[in-house]
């Protein structure tokens, strides 16, 4: 409370040591004074102590009309004693107001005080006051002194400097040490260097959208004048305005010259004026990410307009680079309006765009400058379903085409080429197929498009572009099931067409042998399997396993879709047991067909196997020639080289081919070569009867073993005695032998029962 008293009272403020000054106009203070003070016989004068003590550096006396009127006066007067003056070098002082700092050049700054008041210039309409006070503790030096004020007073703040433990405010009257009034202008600081280290234009562009545009920047007091080029362009409140900015130029250079002893710190540096050139953005422009692309022929990017933004994007005029730029799609979304540019392509490593109301006023609405990326390419590969890659373009089924990029946020989606081929989409899988009447070679086009886009733009083209490589448009042959094209049919025996399945083996009625046929059916190939190319081979076996030559048959056939029915009858006159052998397998060749990558087992084919019926059994004549038989009934001993002719009747086989053991019958010459040993065979014709074993070896011919009976036309059999033939005996011997041995026989002339 007595605090605010003494607050409220008026104060006198006196330098220590300094004269004594009249403090009242009229009345007397009332006495005592302590601590050094002196007053005056008439009251009204008081001098300041030498040194004040601290408890008696300020005083608070009562003030009364006369002595009489001392002990019931209520009004006082307060009394204080300031250090000494100090000698302030206001043309060294620099002022910081960014920083809040005020750097003081002078003698005796302890303890002085600065004090300051000031409005801050802005964009915003409405700034408070900024006012306060501070000391300065402790020189730096013998001259220096930094005293902290508040960041961001205005350059042409009022700073006052107190004396040390002097007061202020309205009611506070202060002298020099010669007694001499001093009012606020005396002690008035104004630095000889103001500092500014905040950057002074704060807009990062220029908004021209809805009529001039203004700059905000820190200082405007401390502007004293703007250029800006072509423009119109004056200080405002807190702001620079701009106005009548050419359409044809994205930015604004601003040059700000500053006031007297203002300056901008740039480094260590102290510049007079500023110099910032600001990009036009009437409205808020962005690049989408991803659509900004160099080397691309009549491409598209998209500009994204801030949602604040008024104006209609199809209303402007729009320049890339300063070529003009058609508007083609506008995209209103919730977090600003999307604009698809057409433009003819660029090479340029970097774009401008810029919007301007038109080509007369030439207001810039809008303008961005972005980096454009490097154009992807399409990596495109065919394939048809089931069968493998391909690198040509067919023509008569669809190819299932998957596309990658070496780049790029986007992606490719095939287009139609007309002429050449057709795009379908099946089950989210691309389908191209070239058209019927194509040929030649083709390059796939592809559209190159951002999904991340908005739904509407998302299905846009932003460019065009085709593969390096060319592919050739023709018709893809896919190896079709040759059993559901080729038939063997041959007649039962009832005479009806019957269609033998091929893999397994078949047996034909001995009437109906010159009935087989192959058919191909031609009309059952589809347009989609392409052109087939097959080899078919007929060829019939007898049963002694040689080929009859006549009916074999080896063609290479060329099949196209939809052509007729050709018949291949199976040629010769067939006999019994004869094996027919119908094969048909396509031509392996890869350049034709599409084959698989990953089963190569083969292309497919097929085959038929049947066998004319036969007898039961074969009756048949044959030559021949046992090396060496054996003699079993008494006289016992070897034949040497014979020959005959046999006839011979075996069982079959259901092939066709006689089993081993036969019944033989015929006329064979025995002994035709004399023998060494003592018993001498005369060489003689003998009938034989009995069973062979034949092993066949060749075509008519068989080796085998035999046991015969036999009835001999021959002569007596003799014993040999001194070597005298006239001299041998006659051994007795029966007529009827029982002979065996080996034999090879040749021929094969008979036939079957």
């Amino acid at each position: 409370m007595v605090a605010g008293a003494a607050t409220a009272a008026p104060v006198v403020q006196l330098p220590e040591g300094g004269r004594a000054v009249e403090v009242l106009p009229k009345g007397i203070l009332c006495g005592p004074v302590r601590g050094g003070w002196t007053l005056s016989a008439d009251g009204r004068s008081l001098k300041p102590p030498a040194k004040a003590e601290d408890g008696a550096r300020a005083l608070e006396l009562k003030v009364a009309d006369d002595e009489a009127g001392c002990a019931t006066a209520t009004d006082t007067l307060v009394v204080v004693a300031t250090g000494p003056f100090p000698r302030i070098d206001a043309a060294s002082t620099t002022f910081y107001p960014d920083d809040g700092r005020l750097e003081l050049k002078g003698t005796g700054l302890k303890s002085v005080a600065i004090t300051w008041s000031g409005t801050p210039r802005g964009a915003e309409p409405l700034h408070p006051l900024m006012e306060g006070q501070d000391v300065c503790l402790e020189p730096s030096g013998p001259s220096d002194c930094a005293v902290p004020v508040t960041p961001g007073l205005p350059t042409d703040a009022t700073l006052s400097w107190l004396p040390p433990f002097a007061r202020t405010g309205p009611d506070v009257t202060t002298y020099d040490a010669n007694g001499r009034f001093l009012d606020d202008e005396f002690f008035r600081l104004r630095p000889g260097r103001t500092v500014l280290t905040r950057p002074l234009v704060q807009s990062s562009g220029v908004d021209l959208s809805k009529g001039p545009g203004y700059v905000a920047v820190t200082h405007s007091e401390a502007i004293a004048s703007v250029e800006c080029g072509s423009a119109r362009c004056e200080v405002a409140e807190g702001a620079v305005s701009i106005r009548n900015v050419p359409g044809v130029n994205p930015t604004v250079a601003l040059r700000l010259r500053l006031t007297p002893r203002v300056f901008f710190a740039r480094g260590d540096a102290l510049e007079t004026s500023v110099a910032e050139t600001l990009p036009v953005l009437a409205c808020p422009l962005t690049a989408v990410e991803g659509t900004v692309l160099r080397d691309a022929e009549d491409s598209a990017l998209v500009m994204r307009l801030d949602a604040a933004c008024a104006h209609d994007p199809r209303a402007l005029l729009w320049t890339v680079n300063g070529a003009r730029a058609r508007v083609e799609r506008v995209v209103k979304a919730t977090e600003g309006t999307y604009v698809l540019l057409r433009t003819r392509g660029t090479d340029e490593p970097q774009v401008t765009v810029t919007a301007t109301t038109s080509r007369v006023d030439g207001t810039v609405v809008a303008s961005e400058t972005a980096e454009t990326k490097p154009l992807p390419d399409p990596r495109a590969t065919l394939e048809l379903p089931g069968h493998g890659s391909i690198d040509f373009v067919p023509t008569n089924r669809p190819a299932e085409m998957t596309v990658a990029s070496n780049g790029g946020q986007g992606r490719f989606v095939l287009r139609p080429l007309g002429g050449a081929y057709t795009v379908t989409t099946r089950e989210q899988a691309t389908l191209v197929q070239g058209e019927p009447t194509a040929g030649g070679f083709v390059s796939l086009r592809f559209g190159y498009r951002l999904p991340t886009l908005p739904a509407e733009l998302a299905t846009t083209d932003l460019f065009l572009t085709s593969e390096r490589v060319q592919r050739a448009v023709r018709e893809a042959s896919v190896p079709a099931n040759v059993e559901g094209l080729v038939e063997f049919v041959c007649a039962d025996k009832e005479g009806h067409d019957e269609t033998l399945s091929p893999s397994r083996p078949h047996r034909l009625d001995y009437a109906m042998r010159n009935t087989c046929r192959v058919i191909i059916h031609r009309e059952r190939l589809k347009p989609e399997d392409g052109n087939q190319e097959i080899t078919l081979r007929i060829d019939v076996t007898k049963s002694d396993g040689s080929s009859r030559g006549e009916s074999h048959v080896e063609q290479r056939l060329f099949l196209r879709p939809k052509g007729e029915v050709r018949v291949i009858p199976v040629q010769g006159n067939l006999g019994q047991y004869d094996r027919i052998l119908v094969q048909v397998a396509h031509v392996a060749d890869e350049s034709r067909y599409a084959l698989s990558t990953v089963d190569r087992t083969g292309l497919p084919s097929a085959q038929w196997t049947a066998i004319v019926r036969g007898g039961m059994f074969r009756l048949y004549t044959m030559a021949t020639i046992p090396a060496g038989l054996y003699r079993a009934t008494q006289p016992t001993g070897q034949l040497a080289i014979n020959f005959g002719v046999l006839s011979r009747l075996a069982l079959l086989n259901n092939e066709g081919q006689e089993r081993l053991l036969g019944i033989e019958l015929g006329l064979m010459g025995l002994g035709l070569v004399p023998q060494s040993g003592d018993i001498q065979f005369p060489p003689t014709l003998a009938a034989v009867l009995g069973l062979g074993l034949r092993v066949p070896i060749g075509p008519g011919a068989a080796v085998g073993a035999q046991a015969w009976i036999a009835r001999e036309f021959r002569g007596d059999i003799t014993r040999r005695t001194s070597g005298d033939p006239s001299t041998d005996t006659v051994v007795p011997s029966s007529k009827w032998s029982f002979i065996f041995g080996p034999s090879i026989s040749v021929g094969n002339v008979g036939f079957n029962l």
